[in-house]
Parts: C-alpha cells; sequence; structure tokens
C-alpha cells in the first residue's frame, strides 16, 4: 500500500512527462504493479537457517526458511508432522539422523491437502502416512507435484491415535481452512501443532485462497480453548497462546472493519468507487493497531479483496 501511494505521487509530482515516459496509463499501471508485488513478505525467512529444538518432552521443532514441521518422539519410531517440500524434507532428515540416529520415521502425518504442507514427503520414507481421506484425492488434481507419499491411512472427523504409546488428538476443522484440516494436540505434552491457524503479529499470505471466514474463526477458539502450554505455527515466527488470541482478534477487526464498509453500499461488491473508498477507510482504521505487524502492508490489498469478495459471496 505504501509503496503504491509512493509510486503514484512521483508520476503525479512529474507530471505529464512522466507519464508518457513510462507509456501512459499502462506504463503506470505496470509500474504500480511491479511496486505493489509482495517482495518483502517472505525474503525475510528465505534464508532463516534450520533449527531443530525441544518444544517439550518429546515433542519437538524443526524449522527451516518460511515453515516449522512438528516432530513426535516414541518408543516406535519418529513421527513427522507436515513436510512443505522437498529441499525442507531434505535438511529434516539429516537433522533427525543427527539427534536420532538410527531411529526410523515410522509416521508423517499430514495437516491437511494444500501442496505447501505435504511436498517433499516422498524423502522421508515413512513406513505410514497419516492424513484425512481427502488428501489423496485433492493432491491427484496436480500431476507436477510427484513428491507426494500418498495417504495410507485416511482419518475423517475427530480421532485419538496412540502413536509409540503417545496419545494425539486429530482435531478435525472443517469449513475453515480447507476441507481436510486438522490441529494436533498432544496431551501429555500440553503442545498443540496449529498448522496454517496461527501466524505470530503476521498477516498471512494472501490471506488464504482456501478459507471460509466463519469456520476458520471457530476452528482458533477450538484451538484457542484447549488452554496448551505450547502452540506451535506452522509459519513465521514462533509464538505462545496469545499470540494465537492476538491472531483471531486481528483476523476478527479485519473482517468487521471491511464489513462495516460494505453494508454501507447495501453488500454490494461490484461498484468499484465504493470498493476503494472502503478499502481507503478500512486501512484507516486497522493500521494503527495492525501496521507493524509482518505483511501488514504487502498483504493488505488482497486481504481485503478476499473479505469483501467472502462478504459478498457468503464465505
Amino acid at each position: 500500500m505504501a509503496r503504491i501511494v509512493l509510486v503514484i505521487a512521483l508520476l503525479v509530482g512529474m507530471g505529464a512527462a512522466a507519464f508518457f515516459a513510462v507509456g501512459g496509463e499502462k506504463g503506470v499501471r505496470k509500474e504500480i504493479f511491479a511496486q505493489a508485488m509482495p517482495v518483502t513478505y517472505f525474503e525475510p525467512y528465505a534464508d532463516r537457517p534450520a533449527e531443530f529444538k525441544q518444544i517439550s518432552g518429546n515433542v519437538y521443532a524443526f524449522t527451516y526458511g518460511f515453515s516449522r514441521s512438528l516432530v513426535l518422539d516414541t518408543s516406535e519410531g519418529l513421527a513427522v508432522f507436515d513436510t512443505f517440500h522437498a529441499k525442507f524434507a531434505q535438511t529434516l532428515k539429516a537433522a533427525l539422523e543427527e539427534e536420532f540416529p538410527g531411529k526410523p520415521i515410522k509416521w508423517v502425518i499430514y495437516s491437511h491437502n494444500h501442496l505447501d504442507h505435504i511436498r517433499g514427503s516422498v524423502v522421508l520414507e515413512a513406513e505410514e502416512v497419516i492424513g484425512h481421506r481427502l488428501v489423496n484425492y485433492f493432491a491427484s488434481d496436480w500431476a507436477h507435484a510427484t513428491d507426494i507419499a500418498p495417504v495410507t491411512r485416511p482419518v475423517d472427523g475427530d480421532t485419538v491415535m496412540t502413536l509409540g504409546g503417545i496419545d494425539v488428538e486429530f482435531l478435525y476443522m472443517p469449513h475453515s481452512h480447507s476441507e481436510t484440516i486438522y490441529g494436533f494436540h498432544i496431551p501429555s505434552e500440553s503442545a498443540v501443532f496449529a498448522a496454517d491457524m496461527m501466524f505470530v503479529r503476521a498477516v498471512p499470505p494472501f490471506d488464504f485462497p482456501d478459507f471460509y471466514y466463519p469456520g476458520y474463526v471457530r476452528a482458533l477458539d477450538r484451538l484457542i480453548a484447549l488452554d496448551a502450554d505450547h502452540y506451535v505455527p506452522s509459519h513465521l515466527d514462533e509464538g505462545s497462546r496469545q499470540d494465537l488470541i492476538d491472531f483471531r482478534n486481528m483476523t476478527v477487526a479485519f473482517h468487521e472493519a471491511i464489513q462495516a464498509e460494505l453494508a454501507k453500499n447495501n453488500y454490494n461488491a461490484s461498484q468499484g468507487d465504493k470498493m476503494r473508498a472502503g478499502l481507503k477507510a478500512a486501512y484507516d482504521k486497522l493500521e494503527p493497531e495492525y501496521g507493524d505487524w509482518h505483511g501488514f502492508n504487502e498483504m493488505f490489498v488482497p486481504k481485503f479483496g478476499r473479505h469483501w469478495g467472502g462478504l459478498y459471496l457468503g464465505y
């Protein structure tokens, strides 16, 4: 947002000569679009080195770049929750061989079907792959993703699995972020893996193309109600239960600010001038509280559009 305003101001200040120098209206749009791409959203994490750390007891987290897996050490072998991509999985496998020499990776567990969470899984050569019963169906639609290990133990709905003597609660969160998503609770260690359901002082990338607002808030509330000691997000920075509460409140604040603007136009989302006015008003309302969150400016426009369209269409 700030870059877009700056580019427009510069072009206006330079006058007609600048307008034609960049190729008229089309050129101005290209300049604005080039500046608007969120190049500073992912880059701060691109070179983040691998880190393997203990969360509590038998629960560990492996962080590399933008993403984070949960690892459970059991008497029968290791369980890995989400693998993200081939380079991540290769780096994780090397870390596990160093931390737990000779111990097999018995389970890979998918939080949901999105490719950015399940690619690279073939690298780990797990004995068993656990995920929602529809994961294989969705994965089969993407022929280019050839590095995904298919689910061999499908699940549906809430369930408790005992993995190497440790109970893991699979908490099904339908109609939220995908139709296959689970949150995971390990009661013995009071630990929760909140894949794509917890961002620490950050706006989610592109505000989740696969996202149903009412169900997503219900899912966040369910995880918060667990009142666990440890909450592990799948992306960006680590945090606490309070960070999850703050993320939930930010999500609601965005939705309600945009809803207030759309309601002024009787929920008619097809008028561009009203949408532009609503965008400015929502930005002015939300920026004082959330402007310093990671990705606020980079992702504000797609987040606004996602809620504006979602309110209009009912999702």
